[in-house]
């Protein structure tokens, strides 16, 4: 049939969040892009311009066709390009792959919930960017000898079933080892918390309001605290621990960020974090894992909470696309 439906709520869904967290992403990259000192970095930052602008444009040229308004999003206001570096070449790059791997799966999960051939094509050309951005990203990495790697563990000799409900919960006190998946979301989560708490930071150090600089403050104590928890679960399991991520931060005040820029990516950085956390519950068989995460992310979501509610008296938030209100309209006759 030829005809050319309406965007659906998820497709508008999808649409909405991708420019945001993309005019949020390029502008973060812009800062990095000004102040790289390490010319084998150019090219690369260059690709994550570049494919941060593909959805911004690709979203825009949607919404202006369909007559949806173009979100605000972030834009030359929220970035000084003319102020010293605050994080390390190095730690741009991690950022990035970072933020590659995200906008693979983000671009990803949305596929199942899209109808419309023209949206599909967007979200799956934009994850093939992000994907060969990210491995780009990891062979630079890995050529630097800066790439962590999760630990290791001996292989398999045998392949065997469960017997009996002591893998849940240890035996006589004694918790049994971590699988292999159980290993792979501690190192995830170690990694989130680990650039979320040298983002912040240096948040902290550059906001321009005292109540930006004490959640910030705040934010980053609680990314320590909760990468310590992962860390000791290593420790105890008698594991190497991964490679602290690099976390050098300048003596620098001036601010490249606005304080909305900076709230916003915290509470992104807080929405990863829950879903990460609600991944490794499914995938972790340990009751004690699963009591960790569950006390954890409702830490997270407290913390999200009050950003929300501060964001909200700014006005920082833009209203996200939402239904008609049925009752306003009755009440309008």
């Amino acid at each position: 049939m030829n005809h050319h439906p309406a965007l659906t709520a998820s497709e508008v869904a999808a649409l909405w969040n991708a420019y945001m967290q993309n005019t949020m992403a390029y502008r973060m990259i812009q800062h990095f892009a000004t102040v790289n000192e390490d010319e084998d970095n150019n090219e690369l930052i260059q690709n994550s311009l570049d494919a941060c602008g593909f959805v911004i444009d690709g979203v825009k040229t949607i919404f202006e066709r369909e007559k949806q308004s173009v979100p605000i999003g972030f834009t030359e206001e929220d970035v000084n390009l003319k102020v010293s570096r605050i994080y390390s070449d190095l730690f741009a790059l991690r950022y990035i792959k970072y933020m590659a791997a995200f906008g693979t799966a983000a671009s990803a999960s949305f596929l199942e919930l899209l109808a419309r051939m023209d949206v599909r094509d967007f979200f799956t050309n934009a994850s093939n960017k992000f994907i060969s951005l990210y491995n780009e990203i990891t062979d630079q990495l890995l050529k630097k000898g800066a790439f962590i790697r999760s630990p290791t563990m001996p292989p398999m000799e045998k392949t065997e079933y469960l017997q009996n409900e002591s893998f849940l919960s240890g035996l006589l006190g004694r918790h049994r080892p971590l699988t292999a998946i159980e290993i792979a979301h501690i190192c995830k989560n170690l990694e989130t918390n680990s650039i979320g708490r040298t983002l912040l930071i240096g948040f902290a150090q550059t906001a321009q309001l005292p109540e930006v600089r004490t959640f910030m403050d705040r934010g980053s104590q609680i990314a320590q605290k909760q990468e310590t928890v992962f860390r000791e679960i290593f420790l105890e399991e008698g594991m190497p621990l991964p490679s602290t991520w690099d976390s050098t931060i300048s003596k620098s005040t001036d601010a490249p960020f606005s304080d909305k820029l900076m709230m916003f990516h915290t509470l992104q950085l807080n929405m990863i974090s829950v879903t990460a956390y609600g991944a490794s519950i499914a995938g972790s068989m340990r009751v004690d894992l699963g009591a960790h995460y569950t006390r954890l992310l409702t830490e997270i979501l407290q913390y999200s909470n009050n950003g929300v509610k501060f964001m909200i008296y700014k006005g920082w938030i833009e209203q996200p696309p939402q239904n008609v209100d049925r009752e306003i309209l009755k009440n309008k006759h």
